[in-house]
């Protein structure tokens, strides 16, 4: 099977499609989470990995409106992966002009770079491993990635677990062209609401009538005019089951767009 995900080799992306991966399967890089979709859905892939979630950032939102863009892809699976953030350079001692990393991680290090590097210039870039890979050709440079890319680009570590909360973890989705077909755990959906009074009010009232526990809830604007949202739902269940089944089907009557993304 082949996996894609965020490259290059080193981003976090790539531990946690290592962590996912079986010793038959084949990894495939990408360099932004727009291009790993578009291989998943011209069969350059099997599935694809990318990180919907960061519990100091928050959402991924390039992941988010990407699926919003894709709709045949369905979830099948999720991996949780503690996130230590390094800042690494050429050498211990150099003097640091710059800082490349993920917009992500510079966000989850803010307090860190605040104190320690308050006039140095921050450059977001397309993934953790590039910022590496950046920090090891240009000299007076640093970046802020994972403990794997030391060896694999031949860095050094300058200060670590340096992020602002020290149980850092990101969440990433597994994500198929195919539902999956085993009993699952939770059910992930998102829907637009009607434009009349007390609409998201009626659909939350439903889940807890059926007594259907939502573990997160979180909108995006639909991009259509302001004050129009989306709102991507996680709840406990497979949509298998008769009761969820119910539940869901009653509030997509509710809706102006609903969509299953899938149970995993």
């Amino acid at each position: 099977m082949k996996i894609g995900y965020l490259g290059p080799i080193g981003s976090y992306s790539y531990e946690a499609a290592q962590k996912y991966k079986k010793d038959t399967d084949e990894l495939k890089e990408s360099k932004t989470i727009e291009k790993v979709f578009s291989s998943l859905e011209n069969g350059s892939i099997d599935i694809c990995i990318v990180p919907l979630e960061n519990a100091i950032q928050g959402a991924v939102v390039d992941t988010m409106d990407t699926i919003l863009e894709n709709r045949d892809l369905n979830i099948i699976d999720e991996i949780v992966l503690d996130v230590h953030h390094m800042l690494m350079s050429k050498t211990k001692d150099s003097t640091i002009a710059k800082i490349y990393s993920h917009s992500q991680a510079l966000e989850q290090c803010r307090t860190y770079l605040n104190e320690k590097f308050a006039d140095v210039e921050k450059i977001p870039v397309s993934s953790t491993s590039y910022a590496a890979s950046l920090a090891q050709k240009e000299s007076d440079t640093a970046c802020i990635c994972n403990a794997i890319c030391k060896d694999l680009y031949n860095l050094e570590i300058v200060s670590d677990n340096i992020q602002d909360m020290k149980d850092n973890k990101t969440r990433f989705i597994v994500l198929s062209k195919s539902k999956n077909i085993r009993e699952t755990k939770k059910t992930s959906i998102v829907f637009s609401t009607k434009d009349e009074p007390g609409a998201l009010y009626k659909i939350l009232g439903m889940f807890s009538i059926a007594e259907i526990n939502l573990t997160k809830i979180e909108s995006r604007p639909a991009k259509t005019k302001l004050g129009d949202y989306i709102f991507f739902v996680d709840l406990e269940g497979d949509e298998k089951d008769s009761k969820i089944k119910l539940t869901l089907e009653n509030i997509a009557n509710l809706c102006d767009e609903f969509r299953i993304l899938g149970s995993y």
